[in-house]
């Protein structure tokens, strides 16, 4: 991982598995304008070893044998395959607290225990108070499996794909919107992202592949031409899309309104393009399906190809100049889901280092003695001046301020605490939106239930918690959409709720 004071590569390596095939590219950033110096791809049947091979890292036993003419910065990206995403509504609190938010939501919509997951997260905007928040999690096993595939790469970070696909459409298509929903077509599936600023805010992965609707455009043509006019092809509005282009359709239409996407919003979906008759026929098929779509095709700016590639070869190799355009600016605002796993395996590599040291034999232990009786003598030193230190006024008057600073802090409200109380009541079906919380004031929490029963056993659980007092439900109602129950629930908190509350 990049340290803090690690400066912005100039040039950088980057790679994907996009489209069933390995590809890499080498990007130059000069004078603001950013150069592709080559590209390469290898079937889906070679290895990510082989590919690092390819774009010139030493791997395997060359690892000893060569040194790399120079150092180049690598970055690779991970498909949002086993991803999963989400997006929440929190207070906006302070960083330290907002992990805890975050972690306890993502352990409450994820079937899995804590230890084995890697959660990431960045806020957005909010209004009233709260921030959004998005949200992903994925297996820690998946994770380090993958990592462990790239490491001959020597990756200074591994990203989310989508977020190199969401940066390469804000840079190289067209279409450019501050919001978008973006179609990503490939011959493995189809990936559909939420992109707010050039940022990924959500993002799902469905079945269907450009193989099985790239003849669909076609197909209905035929179908809906008379005989001896099928050569010729009815106009668009003609188009009747066939059975898998109306459960493509479908499953779009889930996933969109599951992002919060409305029709009457201008909220565009963009379908990325290299401007081929056959994205064409697809972008027709789905308009003349009732889901209003445009293509967005390569329109780079401030980006200079060699000798050989086309404009077509943009789209192609999208993903990867997402990610090194990524990590030519410096890539803090990503969704880091491998950071707990680089922190691990610098440790994993400090203790190695540590035991071949111990192994070392009769030499080793010799400095180990010397180091030890250092200690020692340095802790009979630092006892000394501590000694010294205790007996200065200074000393005693700086305990007694800390011990004030601790009597203020124990008297003030705890955020955390209470949200360790109410989580602690929670049953089943219960999903909070909101939490109101100011001193003086009762306490406010809204949420919706799946039925009248889960709400009351939710209720029932806060009173039961010490600290929490007149737990009262407030305007009950059902959404006659999905039939579950939204709830109000307000109570007292300690004395923190009380008018003439001190602190």
């Amino acid at each position: 991982m990049m340290s803090k004071g690690e400066k912005t590569p100039h040039v950088v390596i980057a790679a994907a598995k996009d489209d069933a095939r390995f590809k890499a590219v080498e990007v130059r950033k000069q004078d603001g304008v950013f150069e592709v110096l080559w590209a390469k791809s290898l079937p889906a049947d070679q290895t990510w070893t082989a590919l690092a091979a390819a774009c010139g890292f030493p791997t395997g036993r060359d690892v000893r044998d060569k040194t790399p003419r120079r150092h180049v910065a690598s970055v690779v990206g991970l498909d949002s395959t086993g991803v999963a995403f989400y997006r929440v509504t929190a207070p906006a609190v302070e960083p330290h607290e907002m992990a805890s938010i975050v972690r306890m939501q993502t352990e409450s919509l994820l079937p899995l225990p804590a230890d084995q997951i890697e959660v990431a997260w960045r806020s957005l905007p909010g209004t009233n108070g709260n921030v959004e928040i998005s949200i992903a999690a994925a297996r820690r096993e998946h994770l380090q499996k993958f990592s462990g595939s790239v490491r001959d790469f020597r990756p200074s970070h591994i990203l989310l794909s989508c977020e190199g696909l969401a940066k390469a459409w804000q840079y190289l298509f067209s279409e450019r919107q501050s919001r978008a929903l973006l179609i990503n077509l490939s011959v493995e599936n189809t990936q559909v992202c939420a992109v707010q600023n050039g940022l990924v805010t959500q993002a799902a992965v469905l079945a269907t592949a450009m193989t099985d609707l790239e003849d669909c455009g076609l197909e209905s043509q035929l179908e809906a031409a008379p005989p001896n006019q099928a050569s010729e092809g009815p106009p668009p509005s003609a188009l009747r899309p066939p059975k898998v282009m109306e459960q493509f359709v479908q499953d779009l239409r889930t996933v969109l309104g599951s992002f919060g996407w409305d029709e009457s919003e201008n909220w565009p979906i963009l379908v990325l393009s290299d401007g081929s008759a056959t994205v064409g026929r697809i972008v027709e098929s789905l308009n003349a399906a009732g889901l209003p779509v445009k293509a967005s095709v390569p329109e780079p700016r401030h980006l200079k190809l060699p000798a050989g590639l086309t404009m077509e070869d943009i789209y192609h190799y999208r993903t990867p100049l997402g990610l090194s355009l990524i990590a030519l600016e410096k890539p803090g605002g990503t969704l880091n889901l491998f950071e707990r796993i680089a922190e691990q395996e610098e440790q994993e590599k400090r203790s190695s280092a540590w035991r071949s040291v111990i192994l070392a034999g009769a030499v080793a232990a010799a400095v180990l003695i010397v180091l030890l009786a250092t200690v020692y003598l340095t802790d009979v030193a630092a006892a000394t001046r501590w000694t010294e230190v205790v007996n200065r006024p200074e000393f005693e008057a700086a305990r007694q301020h800390q011990a004030l600073l601790k009597a203020v802090a124990r008297y003030r409200p705890d955020m955390l605490e209470l949200l360790a109380t109410i989580s602690a009541g929670k049953s089943d079906g219960i999903v909070l939106d909101t939490l109101h919380f100011k001193k003086g004031q009762t306490v406010t929490i809204t949420g919706t239930a799946g039925n009248t029963e889960q709400m009351w056993a939710y209720e029932k659980g806060l009173r039961e918690q010490k600290d929490l007092t007149n737990v009262t439900i407030m305007n009950p109602t059902q959404d006659s959409k999905t039939k579950k129950i939204k709830f109000t629930i307000t109570f007292g908190y300690k004395s923190f709720s009380r008018k003439d509350a001190v602190l």
